[in-house]
């Protein structure tokens, strides 16, 4: 719906507004390409004409609003001011330098024309929807100043229960094992360079090097598909699975209790290793949605380094002994000789993996 405002009785003479959608109509923060054009740039824009059908304006302005709050303006519009179509990009950045998938999916995002020709004076207004294009769990907030993302990331948990026998040492609640999870997912998926020993530093895009730290929430909706968590004091392996249907994370203090003494380390060591897990099965939903359609399978294939039938680790493969270690990727544990303590510390969620879940907070747009 447009919105004119004029000063005088006659609209005769005057410029003639009219806005409309084009191509592009997605912005993908960071230009991030999808998973299949992995070497290619992503869309990072929308795309209007400037329609004008009357007379030449003596000034023009626009301006990118949501709600009451002015988000962006251009004033250099000179070139829109005669009369035919003109093509006007927002890349979906503030006058601040901020890009917030939030903000380009507000209710009330309008593009607003603001323009005069000698005493009078108009103002066209476009509303313009945005919503998720791949899921709606993932915001992000990019900084392109201070070349900051935050990503925010929706999980959701239900309470599994425990199992197995009756312990003078609990396992944690669900509450509890909640938090670990999601400390979990923001230890191993952010890179913003806080971790020793070089791990996880920023991510390479082709608008340069940023920082990135994810966030956990697994109080607001919508939030990815759900996982039980499940405390088990069985002296049995509980083994933890993204499958749908199946989705569970299992807290293993009872296997492990017959290797560690001590209730302290024990309390650690499951800790730790819970942490992990929880990153790593979360993990397959979002390599799952960037890679999807891909073969052999990106995300049941750990990246093709097991089979995706039986989910087993191929032979030979090694985790490295220095640097990284890809959270996503199995490693056969016959020639494997790194240590638990060790992988927690050096294990992280890749950049290209990194990438695909900002990949995912794309923006489609609609009239």
């Amino acid at each position: 719906m447009h919105t004119l405002t004029t000063q005088g009785d006659s609209l005769a003479d005057l410029p003639n507004y009219r806005i409309r959608l084009v191509n592009p109509q997605i912005i993908t923060p960071l230009n991030i390409p999808a998973f299949s054009r992995a070497h290619a740039i992503g869309e990072e824009k929308v795309g209007f004409c400037i329609e004008n059908n009357g007379t030449v304006a003596d000034s023009l302005s626009l301006e990118i609003m949501a709600g009451d709050q002015l988000i962006h303006q251009e004033q250099d519009t000179y070139h829109f001011r005669s009369p035919g179509c003109h093509l006007w990009f927002w890349d979906g950045y503030s006058d601040a330098g901020i890009m917030d998938t939030q903000t380009l999916k507000h209710s009330d995002l309008r593009l607003r024309l603001v323009a005069s020709r000698a005493s009078e004076h108009f103002i066209v207004e476009y509303p313009f929807q945005g919503k998720a294009r791949h899921v709606d769990w993932v915001d992000v907030r990019v900084d392109r100043i201070n070349r900051q993302v935050d990503v925010l990331t929706r999980l959701s948990f239900s309470d599994g229960g425990s199992r197995g026998r009756v312990s003078d040492f609990p396992c944690p609640d669900y509450s509890t094992l909640a938090a670990m999870a999601g400390e979990g997912v923001e230890l191993y998926w952010s890179r913003n360079g806080h971790r020793a020993g070089g791990i996880g530093n920023g991510i390479q895009t082709e608008q340069g090097l940023f920082s990135v730290t994810v966030v956990a929430d697994w109080h607001t909706k919508p939030g990815m598909p759900d996982f039980k968590l499940i405390g088990s004091l069985s002296e049995r392996f509980g083994r933890s699975t993204s499958l749908k249907g199946f989705r569970r994370i299992f807290y293993n203090q009872g296997f492990y209790a017959k290797h560690i003494t001590g209730q302290t380390n024990l309390n650690h060591f499951c800790e730790l290793n819970f942490k992990m897990t929880a990153a790593h099965e979360i993990g397959h939903i979002i390599l799952d949605r960037y890679g999807a359609g891909s073969f052999p399978d990106y995300s049941w294939s750990h990246k093709g380094t097991s089979t995706v039938l039986t989910q087993r680790a191929k032979r030979g493969v090694m985790m490295p002994l220095q640097g990284e270690i890809d959270l996503m990727k199995y490693a056969d544990a016959r020639v494997n000789r790194v240590t638990p303590a060790d992988r927690f510390l050096r294990s992280v969620a890749a950049s290209e993996d990194v990438k695909g879940l900002i990949w995912l907070s794309a923006v489609v747009f609609s009239a």
